[in-house]
């Protein structure tokens, strides 16, 4: 009995060992067989024996797929994505800032952020173009390098600073239609977003420009100053004259007054000559004015024709 058991059990173990093997093969072929995207990714399953390519998803959740052990699987993010092109110092973005000329033939730097996404019912025909993956490198960045200089020529470099949103919009409408035009990105990418950051014009000109406003500010500003003296010469003098006038006729009425106060005293006083009538007015005059002043003193200085009153400031 011991010795069939012995002569058996090799045989045993060969099953054994084979199905084994056959587990692994098994584990390995659906361990390969079975893919993952994430959220914002399609995937393209590309299977070199059939020769055929297929996308899984379409970017708005993650999902789990089978596809065959020996087909490949290239992932191509389909949400928003975007570059940063812009220079400052020796630091820049993604890309470098775009370098461009204007009208005038100055050369300036456009900092630009340029935000697009694929689109899902597009990936097999991009991918097809760019099988590496590449498109942003060999296709959107030139596009917008170009379209830029394209554009910013259009314009002077005061313009430039004038008129950045006007040029962020044309920007954003050239882009679209070069896109759209581009016979290896046509419906497959689009553009979300424009934002023109800065147009950085050269240093000497920034100065030039800059001297400039400030000697017309200084121009602005004597303009004004001159207007303003003007204006309060033409004031004072408006007020001389009218204090001159209302002098004039404070003293015309004051005569008027008088000459009212010695008719009424000379009626009273008819036995006197029109000498001493205004010698008495004058008297009583002064003697009003030491009366309403409350202090002061006077000299009386008699005559032949009356007494003076003579009177002293304090």
């Amino acid at each position: 009995m011991d010795r069939r058991y012995f002569e058996r059990r090799p045989k045993i173990e060969g099953v054994g060992a084979a199905v084994v093997v056959l587990i692994i093969i098994v584990g390995a072929a659906l361990f390969f067989s079975v893919g993952r995207i994430s959220v914002g990714y399609v995937a393209v399953v590309v299977d070199p024996v059939f020769g055929s390519m297929s996308a899984v998803g379409d970017g708005s959740n993650a999902r789990y797929f089978f596809k065959a052990p020996w087909a490949s699987v290239y992932k191509v993010y389909v949400a928003t994505d975007s570059v940063n092109m812009w220079s400052e110092g020796a630091a820049a973005g993604d890309f470098p800032a775009v370098e461009a000329l204007t009208k005038d033939g100055l050369r300036v730097d456009v900092d630009i952020t340029v935000r697009w996404r694929v689109l899902a019912s597009g990936v097999i025909e991009l991918f097809r173009r760019f099988p590496g993956l590449d498109w942003k490198e060999r296709a959107i960045i030139p596009i917008i390098r170009e379209t830029v200089r394209n554009l910013v020529v259009d314009f002077t470099a005061i313009e430039t600073i004038e008129m950045r949103g006007v040029i962020s919009t044309r920007v954003k409408q050239a882009l679209d239609e070069a896109f759209g035009e581009e016979p290896s990105l046509a419906e497959a990418i689009i553009i979300d977003a424009v934002n023109l950051r800065r147009i950085a014009l050269p240093d000497k000109f920034v100065e030039a420009v800059e001297s400039k406003l400030a000697a017309e500010q200084l121009a602005i500003a004597a303009e004004f100053n001159k207007t303003r003296i003007l204006v309060i010469a033409n004031a004072t003098a408006q007020s001389q004259i009218i204090q001159a006038q209302g002098a004039a006729k404070s003293k015309v009425i004051i005569a008027n007054a008088t000459r009212e106060a010695i008719d009424a005293i000379a009626a009273l006083r008819p036995d006197l000559d029109e000498g001493q009538l205004t010698s008495l007015y004058l008297y009583l005059e002064t003697l009003r004015e030491i009366a309403a002043s409350g202090r002061g003193s006077f000299i009386i200085a008699p005559s032949e024709s009356g007494q003076f009153i003579i009177s002293i400031p304090p």
